[in-house]
């Protein structure tokens, strides 16, 4: 009787222990997973980043750009009408 119960408990502890692992396992892979996950999404958004960047400075560059045409149209013509003030004003 006491050998059958031992016995009975033994493989108890073995069904135990073999829930136990296969649940650690399970986990870890859980965890594991997650993590990869994590990291594609952290790539994903730093890429998203990137080009977000790359679009904006080429906006600035691009506005910049217009911005100097047209003070340099408008020094211009200023200039001129300056010129133009000067000459009817000797006149």
């Amino acid at each position: 009787m006491v050998k059958i119960e031992q016995e009975e408990r033994e493989n108890n502890d073995l069904s135990l222990n073999k829930k136990i692992v296969e649940e650690i396992t399970r986990l870890q892979n859980d965890i594991s997973e997650n993590k990869k996950t994590r990291e594609e999404t952290e790539e994903a958004i730093l890429e998203m980043l990137r080009v977000m960047i790359t679009k904006m400075k080429g906006d600035i560059e691009n506005e910049r750009k217009d911005r100097e045409l047209t003070e340099e149209t408008f020094l211009s013509i200023l200039e001129e009408t300056c010129n133009k003030l000067n000459q009817a004003s000797q006149i």
